[in-house]
């Protein structure tokens, strides 16, 4: 499979681009007060109208068609061509391109060798042929292989990187999923789970894909287009706040501790000049801010106090220019619906583990709480934290239904701290 490279591409743009390329380093910085990102947490549905159809409807006009950049991907080929689908079973009609930007040959495809497409992100041509793109897609997949094919040596931006930075600038959308997602912040989390970015030192090796789902925190430089803040993945099925809270810590500019954390199957829509975030989908945004948090970064004995967290559901909005939220819902505030002792622990017998739900139901919308405690060890090390959730006088609840019967809560402003401890597990004789 191989993409075409449209002939109308100007002589006049690729002497830009050359004249580019050999000058300073580009910005990593998105404009303020341009385009549009659409960041979403992985495993997207293709039911998900909502997600697809904001991503569709913020192509501007005078530049209709879309891109996919399948870099990421270990199959490129399959994964952009099951994105297209989804994109024409939700409406779009326009043009749709597969960009040759790979690191592996996609075994789906006898025809063509993708792994020949490694530096695609330095093709000229392809650069200039972008002229009329006003949807950027990136798969998911691994991360690393999106920086890796979309920087030069010495830390350069490739053409075709600064060709999709140019369109952003007056007007474009780039949307991502998992690993897609991951790039939009500066500060990029490369590699590890929560547990072991809480209780081991960070690490700068990177062994692969596995290391994604368990191992030490790795930190890499992402794409920057979000022009504050670090964004995490896959948030609520790998449970990754620990990680999420490590990475606020390792943040040299203290006003850019904000994290945010986006469920799968959701969205956060992102508009760079209101500066508003509006989240789509089934999950939640979780947004973490340590700005005023206290970090004891040991390397074998982490802790952290003061931090923020909030939770936001479908419809909710976060504007980081105004620190105003939009939420619905009725506050829960003197309006508790269950007043019960909670069990303070860990383990698969405790209810209501997604975050959305401890706080909610658990805490804001409980009588008899007004702090939660969490424990996460490692049985053979005995390593281990322990978070503490706290209701304070400046947190809120907010409660609704989404959609039938289901309940739907978003909270703002609880307090967390994370301590280290150790623990022991023994049978009962």
């Amino acid at each position: 499979m191989k993409a075409e490279i449209k002939t109308r591409a100007i002589l006049g743009l690729l002497v830009a681009l050359l004249s580019a390329c050999g000058g300073a380093e580009v910005s990593r910085d998105a404009p303020e007060g341009s385009g549009s990102l659409l960041i979403v947490g992985g495993a997207l549905r293709s039911d998900n109208t909502a997600v697809y159809r904001a991503f569709i409807d913020a192509i501007p006009a005078q530049f209709p068609e879309i891109a996919i950049v399948p870099v990421a991907s270990g199959r490129p080929a399959y994964y952009a061509q099951q994105f297209t689908a989804d994109l024409r079973r939700h409406g779009f009609n326009g043009d749709i391109r597969i960009l040759p930007i790979a690191m592996v040959d996609d075994p789906s495809t006898d025809a063509e060798d993708e792994s020949l497409w490694r530096s695609g992100g330095g093709d000229l041509a392809l650069a200039a042929s972008l002229s009329e793109v006003g949807g950027i897609w990136f798969v998911g997949g691994d991360q690393t292989r999106i920086t890796t094919a979309l920087y030069a040596e010495n830390n350069m931006e490739t053409p075709v990187l600064q060709a999709i930075r140019r369109q952003l600038s007056p007007g474009a959308v780039i949307g991502g999923t998992s690993a897609g997602a991951a790039i939009m912040s500066r500060t990029m989390i490369a590699a590890g789970d929560a547990l072991s970015a809480l209780t081991m030192p960070p690490t700068d090796q990177y062994v692969g894909m596995e290391s994604q789902e368990s191992g030490q925190l790795m930190l890499s430089q992402g794409l920057g287009f979000l022009p504050v803040g670090v964004v995490d993945q896959h948030f609520d099925r790998k449970a990754r706040l620990g990680r999420l809270v490590r990475t606020l810590a390792l943040v040299g500019d203290t006003a850019g501790r904000l994290g945010f954390g986006v469920d799968e199957d959701t969205a956060v829509l992102v508009d760079l000049a209101s500066a508003e975030m509006t989240v789509l989908g089934a999950g939640n945004l979780v947004f973490a801010d340590g700005r005023g948090a206290v970090f004891s970064d040991g390397e074998q004995a982490f802790a952290a106090r003061g931090l923020q967290l909030s939770v936001l559901s479908a419809g909710d909005t976060y504007n980081w220019r105004t620190n105003r939220y939009g939420l619905s819902g009725g506050e829960t505030q003197q309006r508790e619906a269950f007043g019960y002792k909670v069990i303070h622990g860990a383990g698969m017998a405790l209810g209501n583990p997604r975050l959305d739900q401890l706080l909610g139901f658990s805490l804001l919308d409980n009588t008899e709480a007004r702090e939660l405690r969490r424990i996460t060890f490692d049985e053979e090390s005995g390593k281990g934290v322990l978070f503490r959730f706290r209701q304070t006088d400046e947190s809120r609840g907010y409660w609704r239904y989404s959609s039938g019967t289901k309940d739907q809560y978003s909270v703002v402003g609880v307090e967390l701290e994370i301590a280290p401890v150790s623990v022991s597990v023994s049978s009962r004789p």
